[in-house]
């Protein structure tokens, strides 16, 4: 399979070339459609074919039994394999309907994996008939949200850390440090502990 993908403002996503990217997800969503062929298959064998094998064997003219199970052959010939070709083409249908949802969930893993491992994630970008395309702006603000909270983060360490370096400082030149100096850098640090973002629901719309 190939399918295509735009980015904003034209430059097209990388080809993707698997019609299965889920095998679990997308085998699941067939078995309807299985369901549905094979119950179909019995009906046609039980109401066409078994009726007219039936009509065959009552025949008493040999000839005309043989005329006939020569059309009935003649038209196993034809129906099954159209059956057969018509249920490959659904189940092949089915499949590419299902990379409408296995698709978005797939990208949706990686860049829940990026995020893990790096702190921030490539953005996503489905296809135009991708289902759950919301997904996009979802990551995206989750993605500003944890820059903040990393850049604010190493914000407040190094504040901290400079805290820390002047007091350490003071006393590897073995200077005794007043109550009220300790005092003030401590409330100093904490002051900056209560700067760290949060993340909460008041962040989202």
């Amino acid at each position: 399979m190939v399918s295509r993908s735009n980015r904003q403002g034209g430059e097209r996503l990388p080809l993707r070339r698997r019609l299965i990217v889920n095998p679990g997800l997308q085998a699941r969503a067939q078995v309807p459609l299985l369901v549905f062929l094979g119950v179909y298959a019995l009906l046609l064998g039980g109401l066409l074919f078994v009726p007219l094998h039936r009509k065959v064997a009552q025949e008493p003219d040999l000839g005309v039994r043989a005329i006939l199970q020569a059309q009935l052959t003649d038209l196993h010939l034809h129906v099954w394999p159209l059956l057969g070709v018509a249920g490959l083409l659904a189940l092949t249908v089915g499949l590419r309907w299902s990379l409408r949802v296995a698709g978005p969930l797939y990208r949706l893993h990686r860049a829940l994996l990026e995020l893990v491992a790096q702190g921030e994630s490539k953005p996503l970008r489905f296809r135009r008939n991708d289902e759950c395309r919301f997904l996009e702006e979802d990551i995206a603000r989750l993605n500003q949200k944890l820059k903040m909270m990393g850049s604010g983060n190493r914000e407040v360490l190094l504040a901290i850390h400079a805290h820390l370096k002047k007091l350490a400082a003071r006393l590897d030149a073995d200077e005794i440090i007043p109550r009220a100096d300790l005092e003030e850098a401590i409330y100093s640090m904490l002051a900056q502990v209560e700067r760290v973002p949060e993340v909460n629901s008041s962040d989202h719309p």
